[in-house]
């Protein structure tokens, strides 16, 4: 059995779980989160993965947790004049921590 720790977006985590459920897994948690650079909302699944579930699990993750672009404001100071203007960075995927567990229970 493993334990995976699944950061996605919040706007991606409907359709992870979606994906997931099929998957008959022991155990999957959504906690809302938030963090990262630009402080957006995120999910964070917690998953128990049995055994030969590890790779569904992370395709179920790739097809549904998708990079994308966005533009955030950023300042700019020229001549004592302060402005924003957007810039382009690329949010989204997943982050994924996997870790094996020595003994898993459901009381």
């Amino acid at each position: 059995m493993q334990a995976m720790l699944a950061i996605v977006q919040s706007e991606d985590a409907e359709a992870a779980l979606d994906r997931l459920k099929p998957l008959g897994l022991p155990s999957l948690s959504r906690v809302a989160s938030s963090g990262g650079f630009l402080r957006q909302g995120n999910t964070a699944l917690w998953i128990a993965v049995p055994p030969g579930k590890l790779g569904p699990v992370m395709s179920a993750l790739r097809e549904t947790c998708q990079r994308r672009t966005t533009y955030v404001p950023a300042q700019l100071e020229v001549a004592q004049l302060a402005s924003a203007f957007p810039v382009e960075v690329e949010v989204g995927g997943a982050t994924v921590f996997i870790c094996d567990v020595e003994r898993f229970e459901q009381i």
